[in-house]
């Protein structure tokens, strides 16, 4: 398995206690409602692929592909709005405040879920049907899918490993829409535990040479290089979701990290990592992504 498929699987994962699926006809005219929960994953698919989406409020975080978009609350008694169009249609929703699990629209099949949409309106109304493990397994098969077309690996040799205190390396980067997945590894070859703290993102853009970067896309470059370009404006990034196997490493250890935080231009961009110190020593990384 691809090493980034761990970006997609931090969502696609919250989506396997799923219970129910929705079906109902794609009506551009109606507002439907959809009920989530907290640390789920909803998913609505239509029957052709997402051109473009809307939201209302980033308590709502979204991601699509193809057909399939995502959606997920990152906060409690919030709701909003959220609008998707199709290059033939354009279909609204209600995203309710998160409450319990077992309420929540887990999956909305627009694609008229195999039923004759020639049969009377009353025929069209909306059902309840059981989701069988297949049917999730398909929906989050999909978005991992797209996620590994989409990553591009990251180049570090440039980068020389500190042999007696914590190293960050890049390793891979998936681009989707205006935000940025980054997976990265944390080794320890030093002598004491070191425990990993979520990591500040910044953005660098040289006062002078700043088309420096579009030469260097796609690598990860050492510290000293970057504070040899001099001074710049620097922007610090929110970042939307992050997830580490194991916080704690241990002396000779290695874990992966994802983070996920929203792209502030499409061009290369110089980007760097803190963490918190080890001891006296900073860790840090910086690539151009």
């Amino acid at each position: 398995m691809k090493p980034m498929v761990a970006a997609l699987l931090l969502a696609a994962g919250s989506i396997a206690s799923a219970q129910t699926i929705t079906r109902q006809a794609v009506n551009p005219n109606v507002v439907t409602p959809v009920a989530t929960a907290l640390n789920h994953l909803s998913l609505i698919e239509l029957p052709e692929p997402i051109t473009r989406a809307a939201v209302g409020s980033d308590d709502v975080r979204i991601e699509w592909h193809g057909n399939t978009i995502a959606l997920k609350p990152v906060r409690q008694g919030q709701s909003t709005n959220l609008f998707v169009w199709t290059e033939h249609t354009q279909s609204t929703y209600e995203i309710l405040p998160p409450g319990e699990v077992t309420s929540a629209a887990f999956v909305i099949d627009r694609t008229n879920g195999g039923r004759d949409v020639s049969k009377p309106a009353e025929a069209q109304a909306e059902s309840q049907a059981r989701i069988s493990e297949s049917e999730i397994q398909k929906a989050a098969d999909t978005l991992i899918a797209q996620a590994m077309l989409q990553s591009s690996a990251v180049n570090s040799h440039g980068v020389k490993e500190a042999k007696d205190h914590v190293n960050v390396r890049i390793t891979e980067v998936v681009r989707d829409k205006d935000a940025l997945y980054v997976r990265y590894t944390v080794s320890n070859p030093g002598q004491h535990p070191y425990r990993v703290s979520d990591p500040e993102v910044f953005s660098f853009t040289p006062a002078v040479a700043s088309n420096v970067a579009g030469s260097l896309k796609g690598l990860q470059v050492p510290e000293q290089k970057v504070e040899a370009l001099g001074s710049g404006t620097t922007s610090n990034l929110t970042v939307r979701e992050g997830r580490i196997s194991n916080r704690d490493v241990n002396p000779g250890q290695t874990v992966d990290g994802v983070l996920c935080f929203k792209q502030p231009d499409e061009q290369p961009q110089i980007y760097r990592f803190v963490f918190a110190d080890d001891e006296s020593h900073p860790v840090s990384a910086a690539a151009v992504l």
